[in-house]
């Protein structure tokens, strides 16, 4: 395995004859069986001939902590900086620890973490529980309500206070840290599920007193920070920018063209499977993130060749039937934060505004956008989107407020 991967004969002798160079073969040698990138493969040959340098000076029994594993991290990227082959520490340190724990796991040398039980485990998923059969279909809705009840119950603990005991100053102070971090927005957000959450620990006796009256949600401004994405012109620039043969060429411009046709949501199109996709009757079927609701789509020609030749040319091998996965191995369908990253990219090239919104969301707001423009009706658009209230579409009308004021302006003679 070292002689293809190495050509300098004192870089080859050391890995060759290093510690645990059986085991550090057979672990490279199935990282290239997985189609692992050539230069990941050989950033990692570095990682694990240190781990087993570091193996020799720990008893062969000795299980290692994941804080051990840290420790060896920062000090394999102090190494680094000082050395001058890297500008910080960051992401040195970032990229070994996990590989580090890979190679160590392989090994049987890594000792699991024991879990992490929350006081008030119980408690939050019996809220969750509750609400997760009416409004809060969504997974994303629940994990939003989960991680902020989660960190504010974190906080009581931080400051030895019981649940029972809350009033409403120790809402205050939390709040009052928190503002130095977060914008109205994600405070009232936050606010929103703490008064959820206490309306239901009165509902179950938890607490002594009546705690979720006294929350009072922040005041957003009408329009205030509204996304009102791209404009058609600049998704037209970003589609012509990724008409490439390359692997993540063909992947972004479907995925591209998918997010503002049809003004998917990120979920909706991260969850899409292969077999979703029906040729023959040129549909495509989708499961609405917030309602749970399935439905059928026409496939439009231009999505359904891009589609098409991201299958046939772009799409490694993968065993997920999810249609559209990570181009380096291991080969996993996009996450959030990689659809986010995807679509960031390309528009950030062609959309300066921030206010603008560079994310798989900001697609649906011109998609939204440019339907309305185009003439069609709320109840259009909104079937279009999937909505199934009327006011849910009025929120994008309100993103072309200045095109409205201007075409008023014009109708009145320009008497402003």
């Amino acid at each position: 395995m070292f002689e293809t991967l190495f050509t300098y004969p004192g870089v080859l002798r050391r890995h060759r004859e290093g510690p645990l160079s059986a085991e550090r073969a057979s672990y490279l040698a199935e990282q290239e069986a997985q189609g692992m990138a050539r230069a990941t493969i050989l950033r990692n040959a570095s990682y694990c001939l240190r781990v087993a340098e570091e193996l020799r000076e720990w008893p062969q029994d000795h299980f290692f902590e994941h804080e051990e594993v840290a420790s060896l991290a920062a000090t394999w990227a102090a190494r680094r900086y000082a050395c001058g082959q890297s500008s910080t520490t960051k992401w040195p340190e970032a990229n070994f620890r996990p590989v580090a724990c890979d190679f160590l796991k392989s090994l049987g040398r890594l000792r699991s973490p024991a879990p992490t039980v929350s006081f008030y485990e119980h408690e939050l998923a019996d809220f969750i529980a509750a609400h997760q059969g009416g409004r809060w279909y969504s997974e994303a809705t629940c994990r939003s309500a989960t991680w902020q009840v989660n960190r504010f119950l974190g906080y009581l603990v931080q400051r030895d206070i019981a649940l029972a005991d809350v009033v409403p100053s120790d809402i205050d102070v939390y709040f009052g840290l928190a503002a130095q971090l977060w914008s109205r927005n994600s405070l009232r957000t936050c606010a929103k599920w703490l008064r959820a959450w206490f309306a239901h620990c009165e509902k179950r006796r938890w607490i002594c007193r009546v705690v979720s009256t006294a929350i009072m949600l922040p005041r957003i401004y009408q329009h205030e920070g509204l996304p009102i994405g791209p404009t058609w012109e600049e998704i037209g620039q970003v589609l012509t920018a990724t008409t490439g043969a390359d692997p993540a060429s063909l992947r972004d411009h479907a995925i591209i063209l998918l997010l503002s046709v049809y003004g998917l949501r990120s979920g909706e199109l991260r969850r899409l499977q292969l077999d979703d996709i029906d040729w023959s009757h040129h549909s495509i079927r989708v499961i609405r993130s917030k309602s749970g609701r399935e439905e059928s789509l026409p496939l439009d020609p231009r999505v359904g060749n891009a589609i098409a030749l991201y299958l046939r040319l772009g799409r490694p091998k993968a065993d997920s039937r999810t249609v559209f996965v990570t181009l380096r191995a291991r080969h996993r369908p996009l996450s959030t934060g990689g659809l986010y990253n995807v679509v960031k990219h390309h528009l950030a090239k062609f959309s300066q505004p921030t206010r603008k919104g560079r994310g798989p969301h900001s697609l649906r707001h011109a998609c939204a956008r440019h339907l309305l423009e185009s003439g069609r009706t709320f109840k259009e658009v909104g079937d279009h989107l999937g909505h199934r209230s009327p006011d849910a579409t009025r929120h994008y009308a309100k993103a072309n407020l200045a095109s409205l004021r201007r075409v008023a302006l014009e109708d009145l003679g320009g008497l402003a």
